[in-house]
């Protein structure tokens, strides 16, 4: 079973916000592990999903946190496992959400979870391939991240033909009360583009 999930809201982020960011997370994440997708700076530059859960996860060692991450628009699965990696070795990234079409999602969680194990890889899953390829370091934990992708109100995990479907997305209009955190259930949040103390001070009851 997946655990209780909850996606980070984009916000503008500029120098000086983490310690509101950091809020932002405190406040959705009990029970719960916070997806941190990319952020955005005031000129419209996207800054890393990954550098921005570690940074996070630095600030407050206790925020449970996991990544958001797009695949395809030029980053290959390969260059997704290894991120993902360096970010839970950082204890940044708990579970991995894709982002993109379910079936691309689905071809590069094959590579992902391939990646995410010792030894050398060679596989092919659709766009996605790999040629005798490495991952080092591995994960501090054996297969972690967790690699989920969502299909609809689906959210699936496992590799290859059939993937499991383990749990539901539900999306919610910010600010509202969040439903009780229970596992299997990732919560998505429509909330306007603000900075994160603008968020935060919308996302406190």
């Amino acid at each position: 079973m997946i655990p209780a999930l909850v996606a980070l809201p984009t916000t503008v982020f500029d120098q000086g916000d983490l310690d509101d960011l950091v809020a932002c997370v405190r406040l959705l994440g009990e029970g719960r592990t916070v997806l941190v997708g990319p952020q955005r700076r005031a000129d419209g530059a996207i800054l890393d999903e990954f550098v921005i859960a570690a940074a996070i996860a630095a600030r407050d060692v206790s925020a449970v946190v996991g990544v958001s991450a797009r695949v395809c628009s030029g980053r290959a699965a390969s260059v997704v496992a290894r991120e993902a990696t360096a970010a839970q070795l950082l204890g940044a990234c708990d579970v991995l959400l894709l982002e993109g079409t379910p079936a691309r999602c689905a071809d590069a969680a094959v590579v992902i979870a391939a990646l995410l194990t010792p030894g050398h890889h060679t596989v092919e899953a659709g766009e996605e391939h790999v040629v005798n390829a490495p991952n080092l370091p591995q994960p501090s934990t054996p297969g972690a991240p967790m690699v989920l992708w969502a299909d609809g109100a689906a959210v699936h995990a496992g590799a290859g033909e059939d993937p499991l479907a383990l749990g539901v997305r539900t999306a919610l209009r910010a600010p509202g009360p969040l439903p009780a955190a229970v596992p299997g259930t990732l919560v998505t949040l429509d909330a306007p583009l603000l900075t994160p103390r603008a968020l935060a001070a919308l996302l406190s009851p």
